[in-house]
């Protein structure tokens, strides 16, 4: 699934996709890096959610 380029930009993937195969790349971590500077622009905001799933898989709603 393709990310949106902003997405891309603010977590700058080190993986690649070449002939069906994943390429975690060469660079430490868990092949995603990210702009901290970028970040401060996308300030977090709480979403309210109205379903959350159980722990056996079921739904709950408030």
């Amino acid at each position: 699934m393709k990310h949106s380029p902003e997405t891309d930009e603010l977590f700058r993937p080190t993986y690649s996709f070449a002939d069906g195969m994943l390429s975690p790349g060469d660079e430490p971590g868990l092949g995603v890096d990210y702009d901290e500077v970028l970040a401060e622009s996308f300030p977090y905001q709480a979403a309210y959610l109205p379903v959350n799933r159980l722990l056996d898989g079921s739904m709950h709603d408030w």
